[in-house]
């Protein structure tokens, strides 16, 4: 120590040498050295968000691998009963949500099916069983219609012509004269009428010698009636023949018509009106010369919505026709409890025990003899969940697709597909993207110049045209989906390993080693990749969600793997589905059933956000800047 530099206000006499006959070791370390890959894991758990998008991550890849390969459903397997059943999910059944119930609406109802007690109708049978049917639910509603059937009803009915200066006849079906005294009078009921000079709207009746004659017009709104004896020059012959009721339309102007609430034609003594037409009945009398135009307006037809239990429908009971002598012969055979009951009201046919899966033989159809051989058919009832062998209502947590497969398993089928050829693709792009821009990056100069010019002129090509190109030559499938994720999806690894190596090579450990002798594939490999494998992975693993993401599109538009289509690894068979044919298969039915698009877009979306966190993760674990820091 120079004490002649120390402050002169400080008393000499008062400083002394310490530990100068002492001998100073350096100290031992307490803490292990911490390597840069622990460093970089030290720093990706501190961060929560990032460990548990990474479980999750990894749960679905580990779903999408456990649950198509020890799940017991038969994925192959097309049940059409069971098609486009919503979802059902165990206790949320019990609080009325996701309970298997659809609500129906829109559903037209047959007259015959009306109660007398509630006034209320349903809608056809055949598709929507009464007992499935949830009657506290059931309401019945009219909605305005112009269509000329027998459900459309009410509502008036506009007589014209389709051009100006024309005439149409207009025959009232089914009308015949009796042999009755009396006087016979047809009675219009027009509510509007528009009519300029020069058009008619005139009522004609058979003479019963083949002529019509006209014995009246409607000219004007409201009632009008017409006595037919009164324009029959001979009466008597008018109960001769048939006859028939015909309206003569002639039209000086495009928008003349008549439009008429009721024709009513009757006479006395008889018990029924030979003809009282309104509603359907007005709106199908015949266009004789095909020129004429019935219109309807103000008809209503009445529609039904309720809640329908769709699980007890595609289980219950059905009719089948023709199904043959084999298959039943051969459900009777497995069954115990398939024994023969005679049915009193049906000769043709005969009743099974309780607990088989035919219900009921409706009929036997007349032998076929062919190549010697006789073949029958039966129509019969069948009870779908007996024959399918369900021993309890199933629970679809995600519902079933148009094909009755299970939605939720089936997802994860997609899934395993989407992240197979996804991750395939990706490592291929990673090879040859760290080999290609390893060598451009290493070698620089001319090398570097010309593999750059090539990777852009590449990644200038646009990505449609590629496609285009590729399903022109092979057609869509698998081998389309991977030469078009394959052709530039290496560009941006490459172009990261470039980076990476120009900052590296001219480090000194490098051309220390270079000195040594090493070779460039030790340089390349031992000295310069480790050091920029970090930023390289991380390049690698966002292209991932990339990828998958890419193929799910291609798939959805049909460009990529689709139903009937499968490939095999190893002893492994992938199906022909991944999670963008699903999002494909709901598109169409995005409006009326949207479980079949929410489940695998929910899916989808998680594996994308939780993949670009965990490359995020990795991103900032691997940067060198953030060595050592927390």
């Amino acid at each position: 120590m120079n004490i002649n530099n120390t402050n002169p206000n400080v008393d000499k006499d008062k400083l002394q040498f310490v530990q100068r006959d002492e001998k100073i070791f350096d100290k031992k370390f307490e803490t292990k050295p911490v390597g840069y890959f622990k460093d970089a894991m030290i720093r990706f758990v501190k961060n929560k968000t990032n460990v548990v998008a990474t479980a999750i991550l990894f749960t679905l890849i580990a779903l999408s691998i456990l649950i198509p390969t020890f799940t017991n459903k038969n994925f192959t397997t097309l049940e059409p009963r069971m098609a486009f059943l919503p979802p059902r999910v165990p206790i949320l059944e019990n609080f009325g949500i996701l309970d298997g119930n659809v609500y129906i609406e829109n559903q037209q109802i047959i007259p015959e099916t009306i109660d007398p007690e509630t006034g209320l109708g349903v809608p056809d049978q055949t598709r929507y069983p009464q007992e499935y049917i949830d009657k506290d639910t059931l309401i019945n509603y009219e909605i305005a219609c112009s269509e000329i059937t027998e459900n459309c009803m009410g509502g008036l009915v506009n007589f014209a012509n389709r051009e100006a200066d024309s005439s149409s006849t207009f025959k009232a079906p089914g009308t015949f004269f009796p042999d009755l005294d009396g006087n016979p009078t047809v009675t219009i009921d027009a509510s509007e009428v528009q009519i300029s000079e020069g058009t008619s709207f005139s009522v004609l009746v058979n003479d019963g010698a083949g002529n019509y004659v006209s014995i009246g017009e409607v000219t004007e709104a409201g009632v009008s009636e017409f006595s037919v004896l009164d324009a029959i020059e001979n009466p008597d012959d008018l109960f001769i023949y048939s006859t028939e009721l015909r309206f003569l339309f002639e039209n000086s102007a495009p928008d003349d018509y008549v439009r008429l609430e009721n024709v009513l034609f009757t006479f006395e003594g008889a018990e029924a009106p030979l003809v009282d037409a309104s509603g359907y009945s007005l709106a199908s009398f015949e266009t004789l010369d095909g020129t004429g135009r019935l219109t309807r307006f103000e008809a209503t037809i009445t529609m039904s919505s309720f809640e329908f239990d769709a699980y007890g429908a595609a289980l219950g009971d059905y009719r089948i026709a023709n199904f043959s002598k084999a298959e039943y012969e051969d459900i009777v055979q497995n069954h115990q409890s398939c024994s023969v009951v005679d049915n009193p009201d049906n000769p043709n046919g005969w009743y099974l025990s309780e607990g088989c899966p035919v219900r009921e033989v409706l009929s036997v159809s007349e032998p076929v003899v062919v190549d010697g051989e006789e073949y029958v058919s039966y129509e019969l009832i069948m009870n779908y969940g007996l024959y399918a062998g369900y021993e309890d209502t199933p629970y679809y947590l995600a519902g079933t697709t148009n094909t009755g497969r299970d939605l939720f398993n089936l997802a994860w089928v997609a899934l395993r597909t989407s992240l197979l050829i996804g991750v395939s693709a990706a490592l291929v792009n990673i090879t040859i993207g760290i080999i290609y821009g390893a060598i451009s990056g290493y070698y620089g100069g001319k090398v570097d110049i010309l593999m750059e010019r090539f990777s852009e002129i590449i990644a200038r090509i646009p990505f449609l045209v590629v496609l285009a190109i590729a399903v022109a030559y092979i057609g869509p499938g698998i081998t389309t989906l991977f030469i078009v994720l394959i052709v530039s999806g290496w560009i941006g690894v490459a172009s990261v390993t470039r980076t990476q190596f120009y900052r590296y090579k001219g480090r000194e450990y490098v051309l220390a080693s270079r000195t040594l002798g090493a070779k460039d594939n030790r340089l390349i490999f031992r000295h310069i990749l480790p050091n920029g494998i970090g930023t390289i992975i991380t390049a690698s693993i966002l292209s991932i969600p990339l990828v998958i993401f890419t193929e799910s599109t291609l798939s959805y538009l049909g460009f990529g793997i689709g139903h009937g289509q499968s490939f095999n690894i190893g002893p492994i068979e992938f199906s022909g589905v991944s999670i963008g044919v699903l999002l494909a298969d709901g598109r169409a039915e995005i409006i009326s059933r949207p479980y079949l698009t929410i489940w695998p877009a929910v899916i989808i979306s998680i594996l994308m956000i939780t993949f670009n966190l965990f490359g995020n993760a990795l991103r900032d674990a691997f940067n060198p800047s953030l060595r050592g820091s927390e």
